[in-house]
């Protein structure tokens, strides 16, 4: 039992350091797991509800948390592209391209990171043009 629990422990940490588990989603596994070793040592009326309930809990929570997860992702991306050419959300085309090239050119490639930079800022730009274009159209 105890390999068995610790493989489990193993999974859970992993699930963490990975990023396919958040702490929140902690709890209800774990009641799912005090159920079935409840149930395992012949508490079946209390360890079978605690398995229901753990999953229907954890099942719950995971929809919730990625209902979150897709909401703030454009508008997280579309302030980080703002943050990064330096212009605000009332900008025409016209700013978001002239402070591109303005950024663009004063890259320096003897630091090493010109070509990582263009290419951030080049995302940058393309993503705020196509959300103008969304917003227009």
């Amino acid at each position: 039992m105890l390999p068995v629990l610790l493989l489990v422990a193993a999974g859970i940490g992993w699930g963490l350091w990975s990023g396919k588990l958040m702490p929140k989603q902690i709890l209800p596994l774990a009641l799912v797991i005090a159920g079935a070793v409840l149930a395992l040592r012949g508490a079946w009326p209390l360890g079978l509800p605690a398995i229901g309930v753990g999953i229907f809990w954890f099942r719950g929570m995971t929809m919730r948390l990625a209902r979150l997860r897709k909401i703030p992702g454009d508008e997280y991306e579309l302030a980080a592209a703002r943050w990064l050419l330096g212009v605000s959300a009332n900008d025409d085309a016209e700013k978001i391209k002239a402070r591109h090239k303005e950024l663009v050119t004063q890259s320096d490639p003897e630091r090493g990171d010109g070509e990582e930079r263009k290419r951030k800022l080049n995302e940058a730009r393309d993503l705020l043009l196509d959300d103008l274009k969304r917003k227009k159209g």
